[in-house]
């Protein structure tokens, strides 16, 4: 498993890519399915939306919501760079399954 020694600088360029938002309940319960190496992001499902979760000091922000292969291929690429950052540092990230749907359609 990874763990971070240093700050994770590309995190915060690649996430400015999305627009962030608070995370407001929208019925129906929260599902979080799948989180990605270190926490950094979670997959989440509300009401019939996908998103992307990230935790804050001010508590949790989402992007991508919508459906499924719109909100996942947001969580692929923020994934993506997280795991690229992790490599430049010399480190090994965490297996994602989800990296692996990359080319799938769902």
């Amino acid at each position: 498993m990874a763990r971070a020694q240093e700050p994770q600088t590309m995190d915060h360029e690649q996430e400015a890519v999305f627009e962030w938002a608070p995370h407001w309940p929208s019925g129906g319960p929260l599902r979080v399915s799948h989180t990605s190496c270190c926490g950094r992001y979670e997959w989440g499902c509300e009401g019939g939306s996908f998103f992307v979760l990230r935790s804050t000091a001010d508590g949790y922000q989402e992007t991508g919501r919508g459906r499924y292969r719109q909100a996942l291929d947001v969580y692929i690429a923020l994934a993506e760079a997280h795991n690229a950052e992790h490599v430049r540092r010399g480190e090994t990230p965490e297996p994602d399954t989800f990296l692996s749907q990359k080319g799938r359609r769902g």
